[in-house]
């Protein structure tokens, strides 16, 4: 007769993650697929298959989504490697557990196990051993932080120059000129010079008007070049 192939729990590491610091904020009475789908971002669908069943055979959540007293110590940094001890006990075979111990040492032979005993397919073999590794360190340290920068990921430009303004002072740093503007600088066509000239005449009170009439027909001629 052969062998009778056995499930493990695949949840997402990032699952995981997620949801232990969603109940570190507040903890639901009821964990249903609509609230997995709030909090995960996904599907309901997707978490009603690929979330809500591994949940209750880790015993965070009984068969009726009610969240349970191992919930409330599992989202506690104090009670964490307790509660994750408690799961390799519930959940895992000692076979597993001697053969290999270190998993984030021996994933290969993680995943080799699960296959064999499972005859799941290679993603699903992974997520297996990923959790089981993460079930085995058993360490709260390792929960990821939350994205501290909250500026939108926009790709950053070499050649753009960034403003900041805190508190009344604006630090700018200088925009750098367009590679056009580089490439194909306007010449401006530089003008004639001009010459200006400014003429004083004194005229004696006394000249009569023939030789005024003559000072100015000079002047006409040597400088106008008229006459």
């Amino acid at each position: 007769m052969a062998e009778q192939k056995k499930s493990y729990p695949m949840l997402p590491i990032a699952h995981w993650w997620a949801l232990r610091r969603k109940f570190k904020q507040s903890i639901p009475g009821v964990v249903t697929d609509s609230y997995l789908a709030t909090v995960l971002d996904m599907g309901e669908n997707s978490a009603r298959a690929n979330v809500l069943p591994f949940l209750k055979t880790l015993a965070i959540i009984d068969d009726e989504g009610k969240t349970s007293e191992r919930a409330k110590q599992w989202r506690d940094d104090e009670h964490y490697s307790a509660v994750c001890k408690e799961i390799q006990k519930e959940v895992y075979p000692k076979e597993l557990l001697d053969a290999v111990p270190n998993p984030g040492q021996e994933r290969s032979k993680a995943e080799r196990w699960f296959a064999n005993k499972t005859g799941a397919g290679a993603a699903a073999v992974r997520r297996m051993a990923a959790l089981y590794e993460v079930i085995v360190e058993a360490d709260a340290s390792k929960q990821p932080e939350q994205d501290k920068d909250e500026r939108p990921r926009k790709a950053i430009r070499d050649s753009g120059t960034a403003k900041s303004v805190k508190k009344g002072n604006t630090h700018e740093a200088p925009l750098q000129a367009p590679p056009s503007a580089v490439q194909n600088p306007v010449q401006a066509t530089p003008s004639a010079p001009g010459i200006h000239i400014n003429l004083e005449v004194h005229i004696s009170a006394d000249s009569t008007p023939d030789q005024i009439d003559a000072i100015f027909a000079s002047m006409a001629k040597h400088i106008y070049k008229r006459g």
